[in-house]
């Protein structure tokens, strides 16, 4: 099926990507938070149309419309609440402070969110920061970090060539834009002599588990590593690495205006494989937590309030058998989902629940929401997706 109006790949501009995967009337927003469930219900939905080009292998939603979304005060992404993934993002930039020899310089953030990952970079390396993100939340962390922090509440764009920086970074917001050769193409403009580190999901991994809970609408763009590291060689950068990470989940991108010898792996194949693929496999997957959802005995409740979740709940359209969804970050506690609206509740409240089963939105975290529930004397079983 031809992309819907026939949109040309954001990345390389072939006009005849094809959509092999449509979902009607998904939640807009995955990450924001509810006052009421009647509120969480009628929250407005959009279309989504995945699609494909296999002249670059990147993916995107050919429904998006941007105007569709707002990022303001109840817009709540962080994962900063869990211990497994602060250890992880620590571990992370340290080494990418080791790998770029960032000390006491200067780092861009573009979509820097509340500021907590340049917050970290900047207290590790001494270095001073800029975020950039039109968010209203942005700057919520300690300005005095490092060589202090400063925040831009707009959008990244020309203005910004005068940031002389020797490090932007772009960590979990590349998939939220849908003009992504624009993106890349502005920022080679504005930089002189700079790396250039980015973090997006690694929709591969996605395509092949049928992971149907991965893929939701302010995610409009998709990238695989080949995809990711194609289109910033495209426009002018030198690959220095491109890996999975974080357990096969993100993809990293690390680059530089001047010099790097990484090559791109040569994925589009496999894509294409994954693609043809995806369509059964995420029925296979859908029907397997549908089952689930319908013949588990006694309460059942998910861990994990973020995007998964919405995803998970939007797409079976069985969350009656689903009690609640458990999330340790206080800021979402009393709240509730969009679309399906379940409340959200703090680990402690599930004893009151005493649910039979815990499905856990995402498998890194099952030996931390173990040690939860163990802590809390709730004994149920344990899924993963």
């Amino acid at each position: 099926v031809p992309s819907p109006a026939g949109r040309p790949c954001p990345a390389c501009g072939d006009p005849n990507p094809e959509v092999f995967y449509s979902v009607a009337g998904i939640p807009v927003h995955s990450c924001v938070l509810l006052d009421s469930p009647d509120s969480a219900r009628a929250f407005p939905t959009g279309d989504l149309a995945l699609a494909h080009c296999e002249s670059c292998g990147m993916l995107f939603n050919a429904a998006f419309e941007q105007e569709r979304l707002d990022y303001g005060e109840d817009y709540e992404e962080t994962q900063g609440c869990s211990g497994t993934f602060r250890g992880w993002l620590e571990e992370m930039t340290r080494a990418l402070i080791a790998r770029t020899g960032l000390e006491r310089g200067c780092v861009v953030e573009v979509g820097c969110g509340r500021g907590d990952f340049l917050e970290l970079l900047c207290r590790l390396s001494g270095s001073c920061g800029i975020g950039i993100d039109p968010s209203s939340t942005a700057g919520r962390v300690d300005h005095a970090a490092g060589g202090g922090l400063s925040f831009r509440k707009e959008h990244y764009g020309a203005p910004h060539a005068d940031l002389d920086c020797d490090l932007l970074a772009c960590r979990h917001t590349l998939e939220h834009l849908p003009e992504v050769a624009a993106f890349a193409r502005q920022v080679r403009a504005n930089l002189r002599s700079a790396f250039v580190f980015i973090e997006v999901p690694d929709t591969l991994r996605i395509l092949e588990e049928g992971a149907f809970w991965d893929v939701y609408y302010e995610h409009c763009s998709y990238f695989t590593p080949g995809s990711l590291g194609r289109l910033f060689k495209r426009h002018g950068f030198r690959l220095r690495s491109l890996e999975p990470v974080y357990g096969d989940q993100y993809v990293q991108l690390l680059a530089h205006t001047d010099s790097g010898q990484a090559s791109v792996p040569e994925d589009r194949a496999r894509i294409r494989s994954a693609v043809a693929a995806f369509r059964e496999t995420c029925r296979a997957s859908i029907a397997h937590w549908h089952d689930f959802l319908t013949q588990a005995q006694g309460p059942i409740l998910l861990w994990g309030s973020g995007s998964k979740a919405t995803g998970f709940l939007s797409t079976l359209g069985a969350g009656e058998r689903v009690g609640a969804v458990v999330d340790i970050n206080p800021a979402k506690h009393g709240r509730f989902v969009a679309g399906s609206g379940h409340p959200i509740i703090a680990p402690e409240e599930t004893v009151a629940w005493k649910p039979r089963h815990v499905v856990i939105m995402n498998p890194i975290y099952r030996e931390e929401i173990g040690a939860d529930l163990e802590r809390l004397g709730v004994q149920a079983d344990l899924h993963a997706l």
